[in-house]
């Protein structure tokens, strides 16, 4: 079959497919990504506010809960609020973002979102531009049409790049994370200037509608662990 031709089927069949359900948050561990949260299903999730492992302040002393909910809306957007101490540790006010999916990914081409983050008293206001690719998106696309192998499917490796601006100062990301198996997802993201972090996690997808995910922390301007969050991600059709 011409290439030309191909990837016409591809997209014509991507266009009719459901995508595979991925229970789970739309970002990584602190950067967001191009994903959004299908129409009509809703993310509820809880993690840790506090991430701190040591000292009279650890989590596992002083556990500040973090509750987000994020609500597939039409045309690619995303929406949401959060729950979080604005004033650690108390103080717990809401937080809304918003996210549009502006370009979707082909052969050359990544996908590219943008959105804003953290919209309440007591945040610091936050934009954003990230760009997605899959480093094997022809091999997946190409398997997707070998009728003798339909029952095999490639697992997904991206790349994430992008840029916020935190109130004044502007902060670089990026990211990388591996499907490695239908169930085990492990992924890496960072965050420039000196308070942030870089994050390893591990992601465990139950089913379709439960996931959950460990992430370590390591402060920019620190030479160890510094920090843990743990994450239960719930997703419900409406």
């Amino acid at each position: 079959m011409p290439r030309v031709l191909l990837r016409l089927v591809a997209a014509a069949w991507l266009a009719l497919v459901p995508a595979i359900a991925r229970a789970g948050p739309t970002g990584l561990t602190f950067i967001p990504t191009t994903d959004t949260v299908p129409w009509h299903q809703l993310n509820a999730v809880m993690q840790n506010a506090n991430a701190a492992i040591d000292g009279s302040d650890a989590f596992f002393h002083d556990f500040q809960p973090d509750t987000q909910f994020e609500l597939g809306l039409p045309y690619r957007l995303e929406g949401g609020v959060d729950v979080q101490p604005a004033n650690p540790p108390n103080d717990y006010r809401p937080n809304f973002n918003l996210k549009w999916r502006a370009l979707e990914e082909s052969s050359w081409v990544p996908a590219a979102a943008l959105g804003v983050s953290s919209l309440g008293p007591g945040f610091t206001p936050t934009g954003f531009l990230i760009l997605d690719k899959t480093l094997n998106y022809d091999a997946i696309q190409y398997q997707r049409f070998r009728a003798h192998h339909r029952n095999i499917r490639l697992h997904g490796i991206r790349v994430h790049a992008g840029f916020a601006q935190v109130g004044e100062f502007s902060r670089a990301m990026v990211g990388i994370d591996a499907e490695l198996s239908e169930h085990f997802v492990l992924w890496a993201d960072w965050i420039s200037g000196a308070s942030n972090d870089l994050s390893l996690a591990g992601v465990v997808v139950f089913d379709p509608k439960n996931s959950g995910w460990i992430a370590l922390l390591r402060q920019n301007d620190e030479n160890r662990v510094s920090g843990i969050v743990f994450n239960f991600t719930h997703t419900f059709d409406w």
